[in-house]
């Protein structure tokens, strides 16, 4: 069971749906079946990250919206500070769970 996207997709080729189960494996682990309660988490998750990212999302009407790289949307550092690594590279959600 992965708990991670594909890497190997192309960019902005995933769907909300995919997003949802990749969630809900993470919050239902070690388990393998996906309770309504972990639906309900992975739900409030997603709505949290809306809310959260909102804050930083920038729209031009000629262009559209996005979420400029920011130590406040750099995830990545985020999760190497609180697991004390300084290498991210290799690093996945399986490992994490561990």
């Amino acid at each position: 069971m992965t708990y991670a996207l594909d890497p190997e997709a192309k960019a902005f080729s995933y769907t909300r749906e995919q997003l949802f189960e990749c969630i809900c494996r993470i919050i239902s682990h070690p388990h393998k079946t996906i309770t309504e309660h972990d639906q309900s988490r992975a739900l409030a998750v997603l709505m949290v990250l809306d809310d959260y990212l909102s804050n930083y999302t920038q729209c031009q009407e000629d262009i559209g919206c996005w979420i400029d790289k920011s130590d406040a949307t750099d995830f990545e550092e985020f999760v190497k500070e609180k697991l004390g690594i300084s290498d991210y590279d290799g690093i996945t959600a399986e490992e994490i769970l561990k």
